[in-house]
């Protein structure tokens, strides 16, 4: 079994951004054009509109709150645009970014309205062509991608874009007790089945809960991966923002809530287990290769092809870029550039190599890469092509889940092996071999989350 040698929740945010800072120049920049078509396009609309609306982004509170206004704003510095600020649009949760630039003889204001309701807003939003950009904290529903097909397959590269890493934290505030909670102690205390702390090892008062709304991405991946099927206690008080729920948390000794790890604030976030998987708290290793339980992947939505907006195809680029993935790293989430820590490992065919920041992860009996994973390989190799890690090895392990039968430690053999076959179709010569992993589980075998256990690890000497 890997033993994490991370620290608490506290200590999260200053460690991603130490180690984003020390390695964003191992990554290769997408390039941002500094003279695209939509620049020209502006020269016209400035002759008679006095603010122009470069694009719309629609959808998650988590995603819109912070990140990606924060996004936006470094995009459109990068651009040339100047006085770029963020400003209120009106209503709660409603932003817009607005800058000034030159085009031609007259000096025009841009603007990107930002409208961060919950992830299932911004797919409604795609559909009836009110936004540019869904955003989102939860992978697209089946019934959303059919909704959606006029706009291309919503699970392809070119339409669905994980931007960044995060977890959801389960906050108490700081001087309770509790420290780690299974998912089912989890489950039944959002459902109002445990109803005081002496019930979980903690102090005897009644639990008071604070959820996020029915729109929230952030509530549908907390009723997918906690939940599981159970109705929410109607005890529960409701909120739009993960800012506003952890602030009640903070305040009071007697609280629980779930929110994005960028909120964590000064409340305390427990350790979370999952069967017979060891209790993990959210931290810059535990959350990059979501071996964390709670652990989520943040998204844009978007058209594909001709039916992209060009400006939306370069601010796409630049959230890819390192400077774009230093703004995640800076707005509290984890980047995707890529790193190593050392780590310690009950394999010993490990001993001695450090562990990279990714899991390549797959679908139930597949060795197919998803969307991320493809990303992620290129993001890998990328990382081996500079000339400092040009005599480093690789070593790829690869794990299935436990229950998947006598069959297991082939496949994961393959998976590892199809991870090694894309570095040499990336280009790629560094030694790299690949291996079946020992049974190490990181989610409970028969669990939603098992998945988590499909997966290669990447290890580096």
């Amino acid at each position: 079994m890997v033993k994490y040698r991370d620290g608490n929740g506290s200590a999260f945010l200053c460690s991603v951004l130490l180690c984003s800072v020390i390695f964003f120049l191992s990554v290769q920049s997408a390039p941002v054009s500094a003279a695209s078509v939509w620049k020209s396009e502006l020269e016209q609309a400035a002759l008679t509109q006095s603010e122009i609306t470069l694009f719309r982004v629609v959808g998650s509170n988590t995603v819109g709150e912070k990140l990606a206004p924060s996004l936006i704003r470094a995009f459109l510095q990068a651009e040339g645009f100047s006085d770029v600020q963020v400003v209120e649009n009106g209503s709660t949760h409603s932003r817009k970014v607005i800058a000034r630039g030159m085009f031609g003889t007259r000096n025009a204001v841009v603007a990107v309205p930002v409208e961060a309701h919950g992830s299932s807003t911004g797919f409604r939003a795609l559909q009836d062509g009110s936004a540019d950009l869904g955003a989102s904290s939860r992978p697209i529903k089946d019934s959303e991608v059919a909704a959606l097909s006029a706009l291309g397959d919503m699970r392809e590269l070119d339409n669905e874009h994980v931007i960044a890493i995060d977890g959801l934290a389960v906050i108490v505030h700081h001087s309770n007790p509790i420290s780690k909670l299974s998912l089912d102690s989890i489950r039944d205390i959002f459902a109002g089945k445990i109803t005081h702390w002496s019930s979980v090892g903690g102090r005897s008062a009644a639990i008071k809960l604070h959820a996020r709304d029915d729109n929230s991405g952030t509530f549908d991946t907390f009723k997918r991966l906690v939940l599981n099927g159970v109705k929410l206690s109607a005890k529960a008080k409701r909120y739009e923002s993960n800012d506003d729920l952890s602030a009640v948390v903070q305040s009071d000794v007697d609280a629980i809530g779930f929110v994005a790890l960028p909120s964590i604030g000064g409340a305390k976030a427990v350790a979370v287990s999952d069967g017979v998987a060891v209790a993990l708290a959210p931290s810059e290793m535990t959350v990059a290769t979501e071996d964390y339980p709670l652990s989520r992947r943040l998204y844009f939505y978007s058209a594909s092809g001709k039916a992209v907006k060009a400006v939306v195809s370069d601010f796409l680029a630049f959230v890819h870029s390192n400077e774009g993935q230093a703004v995640v790293s800076q707005s509290g989430y984890v980047a995707q550039a890529l790193y190593a820590l050392p780590m310690h490992s009950e394999d010993g065919r490990l001993a001695g190599l450090e562990r990279m920041n990714l899991n390549i992860r797959f679908q139930d009996g597949s060795s197919a890469l998803d969307n991320k994973s493809k990303l992620d390989v290129e993001r890998l190799a990328h990382f081996l092509a500079q000339p400092k890690h040009s005599e480093s090895s690789i070593t790829l392990v690869g794990f299935s889940n436990p229950l998947a039968g006598s069959g297991q430690a082939s496949l994961s053999r393959l998976r590892a092996q199809n991870v090694r076959w894309a570095l040499r179709a990336e280009g790629i010569r560094n030694r790299v071999s690949a291996l079946a992993g020992n049974a190490v589980s990181v989610s409970d075998p028969g669990s939603l989350n098992a998945d988590r256990n499909r997966r290669v690890e990447v290890w580096i000497h």
